[in-house]
């Protein structure tokens, strides 16, 4: 009896194997991923990102100005020192970066990793940093919201900042040279 059970068994398992092989064919509905579908990707992530920092903006009631690229700013002081980066200024900040989460988890900060100064437009410091010093002055202090793509980007920072992560950066502007 249990050889019996063991041969049907065995045959309803080869011959459904058989029928599955006989069915199978390839699935192309995931599509290619090319350059057009990148750009399509991108715009739909950039989308819900948008959306995303406009309701974290509302929900903490914050007015932001806007630039082109998507960076959002909100200045806490202003100095009026009329001293203002441009392109190839040396430029020194004491910042405070954070996750754009419920928690605004704490990345990193000038306290523990010390200032951050760099060239404007000639450093590999992120390219909203870049555009928002633009903006202000020797002294000001400002709260800046960096969308992945002029923050980190699609991979993060592969330390504290995960990938396609939106930053809050609490900036000071030290000194301008």
């Amino acid at each position: 009896m249990f050889r019996i059970i063991f041969i049907a068994v065995l045959f309803s398992i080869l011959f459904s194997c058989k029928n599955n092989n006989e069915n199978f064919q390839e699935d192309d509905s995931l599509g290619v991923f090319d350059k057009e579908s990148s750009i399509k990707m991108n715009k739909s992530w950039l989308v819900d990102e948008v959306f995303k920092i406009d309701q974290y903006c509302l929900r903490q009631g914050w007015e932001m100005l806007n630039s082109e690229s998507g960076l959002r700013y909100k200045i806490l002081y202003k100095s009026n020192s009329g001293i203002k980066a441009y392109e190839g200024s040396e430029v020194i900040i004491a910042y405070d970066i954070r996750l754009m989460d419920s928690f605004q988890t704490k990345c990193y900060n000038s306290d523990s990793s010390g200032l951050a100064k760099f060239k404007v437009e000639h450093s590999t410091i992120e390219t909203g940093i870049h555009e928002v010093v633009t903006y202000l002055e020797k002294n000001d202090s400002a709260l800046v919201i960096l969308p992945h793509h002029i923050a980190h980007g699609i991979s993060g920072d592969s330390k504290l900042i995960p990938p396609l992560s939106t930053v809050l950066y609490f900036i000071k502007i030290i000194d301008i040279e």
